[in-house]
C-alpha cells in the first residue's frame, strides 16, 4: 500500500533514488491525457539481466497494472483514462542506488507493424544456408521492401506513405505469395521461470510473482493470441495472498484457456536431495492446490531447471496420475548427450513415464553466420526470434517420431515473463514462410497430448533406464551442510508425528492434527527448492531457512513429544520404560536413557513397548591402540588414524593393506564458474591428509564405549568420538567440525578390501547401482553420485556398507569409498558452511550381499534412534506393546504410516 501523500517528497527526473540494496521507495507522479498509442517508458540508466536490476511495480490510479524491470520498461496507457501512476520500485540485491527516467512517449503503429514484418525474416535468414533457395528469394524479398521507404524526411507524411507501400508489400509477398503448408513447428507458450529463492530471497519472490504475473495479464490484453503457463503452486498462492485481485484475474484467464497452470509440484523441488515421502508430497500438495483453487489437474511435472532426476521418480508421477516429464537441464551436461528429446523413462520398479527435453537455443547456422559459440545446452528461458524458434526444431532429434519442437519463450529466473517483442515476432512466424518452422502459439499440455498419441504403441520410441544423472553441479549434493541435515530431519520427525498421530487416533481417539502438520510439510516442501537445499542461495535465504526448520520442528516437535507423553502416562510405571520405535524394523540397539546409552531389543516395528529389560553394559577394550568387541578388532596407528579393522565372524580385514581408514581428505576446491554448484573432475587428483592430532581420550557412554580424537586444521578444527558396541561390526563416527576455510572440500574416505565393479546406493524408496569404474566417458562422468542414508560395496558373501546421517556426495571407486562432508564455496553465500557442523557417519561389515544384512535397519537408527521415556501410569490403560504395522519380509519397508489427505482413513 503506498504510503500517505504527506510522506512523499519532490523528486526530479532523472535522480538518483534507493536507500541501499535491497531497499524499496514509492514514486507518484500524474498522467498525461493519454491517446491509444501513449506510453510511459521507464529506464534506470542499469542494463543487463534483469536479477541484479532495479524493478518496479506500477499502479494507475491505485490499480496494479504490471511489472517493470529491464526486459519490461514500457507501460501503455491508450486502455486507461488513469490521472496518477505510482510505481513501487525495488532497487536490488546488488544495486544501492539508481536513476530513474520516467517519459511518455508515442508509439507509430505503421513504422511498429512494418519493423517487425522486416526483422522477423531477417534474423531468419541468418539461420539458413545462404545458398539455398529460400535465403535468396527472402534476402530479394527484404530488399524490394525497403527500397519503398522514402527515408529523406523521417516522420513526414511521405515517410509514413511509403511505410505503409513497404509493409503492403512484404505481407503480400513475403507473409502471403512465400508461405507454405508447414512440414514443422515451433510450438510456442509463453512462460517465466521464477525461482522461489536464489539471489533472492523468498519475501522478494512474493514481489517478482505480483510484477511477473501482471505483467502478463496486460500482455493478454493487447495480443488476443497470447497463452501462458507457470508451474509452482507456492507462487499462485503468494499472489493469492499478496494481490487477490491480481489472483482473480489470473484464475479468470485459466478458465477462459489462456493460461496454464501445469507443473504438478508444490515447488520445483531437488530431486536428488529431497526424501520418497518428500517427492510425494510435492505432487500431492501441488496438485491438490490446482484442482482445488483452479479446477485444473496438473498432467505434467514441469522440472526445467533442477540438477537431475531420481530414478524413483516415474513410479511416484504415474501412481500420482502425471503422464508426463519435461525438463531441459540434463543439456547441460558436460561431458555426454543423451541422444533422445523424446523418450519413455523407465525407473527403478519398472514404471515408465513419457519424457521430453526442451531443445530451444540459438540455431547453428545462426551462430556460425555471426560468429557464436553453438552451444548444445537447450534453454527454458527462450525467445520467439527466429534464431531460437529454428534452431529448437534443428535441435530435436527425433524428427521421424514428431515434426514439432516446443519452445518456452520468455525472461526467466528471476520472473519478467514474455516481452510485446517476443509476442510481435511470435505472430510473423505463424503464417508459415518457407525454410523455416511454422510458430503456434499453443499450452505445453495440448503439444503434449497431440505427441502422446504420436507415440502411442510406437516400437521407434526409445526408451531410457534408470536415474537422469546430470554430469554437472555435482557439488549441490555437499554445499550448505547445516541445510541438508535440517532438512533430512524435519523429513524424519514428520513421518514420526504422523505415526506417532495415528498411534494416538487408534489408542485414544485422539483427532489427527493434519491442519498442523499440512503447514509444517509446506514449510519443509517449500525449502526443498532446487536453489535452496543444495545450497546455491544468498546468505540471506538460509537465515530465512533456520527460522524457517525451527518452526518446522516446533510443531513437528511439540506432535511428537505429547502423543509420547501421553502414552507413557497411559502405561504402568512397573513397566519402567516405554521404547519408541519410529521404524517398521524390530527394534535392537541403542537407545538414550538419562544421558546414557542403553541396549535394547525387541521392541515392536511402527510403535512402542515397555520394558524393564535395558543394559547398560559393555565389554568393548581399548588398550594402547588396539579395540577389541565381540564382533571386530581395531588398530589405530600413532596419528590416531585406523589402520586395520577385522571382522572377526566373517575373517575378513575390511581394509586394503597398507592404507588408512576415515581418513579425512582435503581438496582445493576452485570450480571454473558456478561456485556453489560445480565440484569438478579436476579437483580430485590432489588433497591434503588431516592427520595431526591435538588430545584423545577414552569415553564411556554405558552400552557402548569410543575414542574421542580432536584434530586441528589450519584456522579449523575437527573434534570425532569413534564408538564401539559389543554385538554389531559397526563404527560409528560422531563428527563436530568447527570449519573456517573457503573453497576446500572435506571428504572422509575408507580404502576397502573389496572388489566389484558396481557400488549401490539408496535413493529414494530403494536403491541403484553405480560403476565403480571408469571403463566409458558415461562411468567417468559419474566422479560424484548422490546418495541418501547409505551406500554398499559387495563381493560374493562378503560387503561393507558406509552410512551417514545427513550427507549426500559419493565417490567409490576402486575399492575407495568416500563420503563428502562439507564444501565452502564463497559465491553466491561467502559464509557457506562456515562455522560448527555436527553429523554422524558410520562403517559396517557384514556377510552376504546388501539384501542380506542390517544395513538399511542401521541406517534409518542412525538417522531417526528410538527413544525411551519412563512409563508413569498407575495402571496399563493401553497395551504394554504396540505395532501400527507388521512386516513379515525383512527386505520390505514401511516408511509412512499417516492419515490420508481427504477423509479420516489411514495411509501406509
Amino acid at each position: 500500500t503506498p504510503p500517505p501523500t504527506a510522506e512523499f517528497v519532490p523528486f526530479e527526473n532523472g535522480s538518483l533514488w534507493g536507500d541501499g540494496t535491497d531497499s524499496h521507495v514509492w514514486f507518484r507522479f500524474p498522467c498525461i491525457e493519454a491517446n491509444e498509442n501513449t506510453f510511459l517508458k521507464i529506464e534506470t540508466e542499469r542494463d543487463g539481466w534483469n536479477v541484479d536490476n532495479p524493478q518496479f511495480i506500477a499502479y494507475l490510479d491505485g490499480k496494479m497494472k504490471q511489472g517493470l524491470d529491464t526486459n519490461h520498461r514500457e507501460i501503455y496507457l491508450g486502455d486507461t483514462n488513469a490521472k496518477e501512476i505510482t510505481l513501487y520500485a525495488y532497487t536490488g540485491a546488488k544495486v544501492s542506488q539508481a536513476r530513474l527516467y520516467a517519459d511518455f512517449r508515442e508509439l507509430v503503429p505503421e513504422v511498429n507493424e512494418l519493423y517487425y514484418d522486416i526483422r522477423f525474416p531477417f534474423e531468419l535468414i541468418s539461420c539458413m544456408n545462404t545458398d539455398s533457395a529460400e535465403y535468396a528469394h527472402i534476402l530479394y524479398m527484404l530488399y524490394k521492401s525497403v527500397s519503398l521507404l522514402e527515408l529523406y524526411d523521417i516522420g513526414s507524411k511521405e515517410f509514413l506513405a511509403s511505410v505503409k507501400r513497404a509493409d503492403e508489400y512484404i505481407k503480400n509477398e513475403l507473409y502471403g505469395n512465400y508461405t507454405r503448408t508447414p512440414v514443422s513447428k515451433a510450438v510456442c507458450i509463453g512462460h517465466t521461470h521464477i525461482d522461489c529463492a536464489w539471489l533472492w530471497t523468498l519475501k522478494q519472490t512474493r514481489e517478482k510473482v505480483q510484477r511477473s504475473f501482471s505483467t502478463v495479464l496486460e500482455l493478454m490484453r493487447h495480443y488476443p493470441e497470447y497463452k501462458f503457463m507457470s508451474s509452482q503452486a507456492l507462487l499462485y498462492k503468494y499472489l493469492k495472498e499478496e494481490a487477490p485481485e491480481v489472483y482473480g484475474e489470473v484464475a479468470d484467464k485459466i478458465a477462459e484457456g489462456r493460461w496454464e497452470c501445469e507443473g504438478a509440484m508444490w515447488v520445483e523441488a531437488d530431486c536428488n536431495l529431497t526424501s520418497g515421502e518428500s517427492l510425494v508430497r510435492q505432487v500431492l500438495y501441488g496438485k491438490n492446490f490446482f484442482k482445488k483453487e483452479f479446477g485444473v489437474d496438473n498432467r505434467v511435472l514441469w522440472l526445467p531447471d533442477v540438477f537431475g532426476y531420481s530414478a524413483a521418480l516415474p513410479q511416484i508421477l504415474r501412481k500420482s496420475g502425471v503422464d508426463w516429464f519435461v525438463t531441459s537441464k540434463i543439456s547441460w551436461n558436460d561431458t555426454n548427450e543423451i541422444p533422445y528429446n523424446i523418450f519413455s523413462w523407465r525407473g527403478i520398479d519398472g514404471t515408465e513415464i513419457n519424457s521430453y527435453f526442451l531443445t530451444a537455443n540459438d540455431s547453428k547456422n545462426w551462430c556460425v553466420n555471426n560468429s557464436k559459440k553453438y552451444r548444445i545446452a537447450s534453454t527454458y528461458n527462450a525467445t520467439t526470434e527466429p534464431r531460437q524458434t529454428y534452431g529448437a526444431y534443428e535441435r530435436y532429434k527425433q524428427k521421424y517420431l514428431n515434426d514439432e519442437a516446443l519452445v518456452t519463450f520468455g525472461y526467466g529466473d528471476g520472473g519478467g515473463g514474455p516481452t510485446a517483442e517476443q509476442l510481435e515476432l511470435a505472430l510473423r512466424g505463424v503464417a508459415g514462410i518457407a525454410g523455416a518452422p511454422q510458430t503456434k502459439i499453443e499450452f505445453a499440455g495440448d503439444f503434449l497430448s497431440r505427441l502422446e498419441g504420436k507415440i502411442k504403441n510406437n516400437p521407434d520410441l526409445p526408451r531410457w533406464q534408470g536415474e537422469l544423472y546430470l554430469e554437472y553441479h555435482r557439488g549441490t549434493y555437499t554445499t550448505a551442510a547445516k541445510n541438508k541435515k535440517n532438512n533430512r530431519q524435519s523429513e524424519f520427525l514428520y513421518l514420526d508425528a504422523e505415526l506417532l498421530s495415528s498411534i494416538a487416533k487408534e489408542l485414544f481417539g485422539d483427532e489427527f492434527p493434519k491442519a498442523k502438520l499440512h503447514e509444517g510439510w509446506e514449510d519443509i516442501l517449500t525449502n526443498q527448492f532446487h536453489d535452496i537445499i543444495p545450497g546455491s542461495s544468498i546468505g540471506e535465504v538460509y537465515e530465512q531457512c533456520e527460522s524457517d526448520y525451527a518452526h518446522i520442528k516446533e510443531i513437528g516437535a511439540s506432535i511428537v513429544s505429547g502423543a509420547r507423553e501421553k502414552i507413557a502416562a497411559a502405561i504402568d510405571e512397573k513397566h519402567g520404560y516405554v521404547i519408541f520405535n519410529p521404524h517398521s524394523f524390530e527394534g535392537s540397539g541403542l537407545v538414550k536413557v538419562e544421558g546414557r546409552s542403553a541396549y535394547v531389543s525387541k521392541i515392536a516395528p511402527k510403535g512402542y513397548t515397555a520394558t524393564a529389560n535395558l543394559s547398560f553394559d559393555n565389554h568393548v577394550k581399548i588398550i594402547g591402540k588396539t579395540v577389541e568387541t565381540d564382533a571386530l578388532s581395531v588398530i589405530f596407528n600413532d596419528a590416531w588414524q585406523i589402520i586395520s579393522i577385522y571382522d572377526k565372524a566373517n575373517r575378513r580385514e575390511l581394509l586394503k593393506p597398507n592404507s588408512v581408514g576415515n581418513q579425512l581428505r582435503v581438496y582445493a576446491d576452485f570450480p571454473d564458474k558456478y561456485d556453489a554448484w560445480e565440484w569438478k573432475e579436476y579437483s580430485t587428483h590432489e588433497y591434503r591428509v588431516i592427520d595431526a592430532v591435538s588430545s584423545t581420550e577414552t569415553v564411556d557412554d554405558g552400552a557402548r564405549r569410543g575414542i574421542k580424537i580432536v584434530r586441528p586444521y589450519m584456522s579449523s578444527s575437527i573434534t570425532q568420538t569413534v564408538w564401539f558396541t559389543d554385538k554389531d561390526t559397526y563404527i560409528e563416527f560422531e563428527t563436530e567440525v568447527d570449519w573456517h576455510e573457503h573453497n576446500q572440500m572435506l571428504k572422509v574416505a575408507f580404502p576397502v578390501d573389496i572388489h566389484t565393479d558396481k557400488a549401490i546406493y539408496e535413493i529414494q524408496f530403494g536403491t541403484i547401482e553405480r560403476p565403480t569404474h571408469t571403463n566409458t566417458s558415461w562411468d567417468a562422468a559419474k566422479y560424484e553420485v548422490c546418495g541418501h542414508k547409505y551406500a554398499d560395496l559387495s563381493e560374493g558373501n562378503f560387503g561393507i556398507s558406509l552410512l551417514n546421517d545427513c550427507k549426500y556426495g559419493h565417490d567409490i571407486h576402486d575399492g575407495v569409498m568416500m563420503l563428502s562432508l562439507l564444501r565452502s564455496p564463497t559465491y553466491p553465500n561467502p559464509e557457506s558452511d562456515q562455522g560448527v557442523s555436527c553429523f554422524t557417519y558410520g562403517i559396517y561389515s557384514h556377510k552376504g550381499q546388501l539384501k542380506d544384512c542390517e544395513t538399511a535397519r542401521l541406517a534409518y537408527y542412525l538417522n531417526y534412534p528410538m527413544v525411551a521415556l519412563k512409563a508413569i501410569g498407575s495402571v496399563d490403560t493401553i497395551p504394554d506393546s504396540f505395532s501400527a504395522i507388521g512386516i513379515n519380509s525383512d527386505h520390505v519397508i514401511c516408511e509412512t504410516v499417516k492419515e490420508e489427505e481427504q477423509g479420516s482413513g489411514t495411509i501406509l
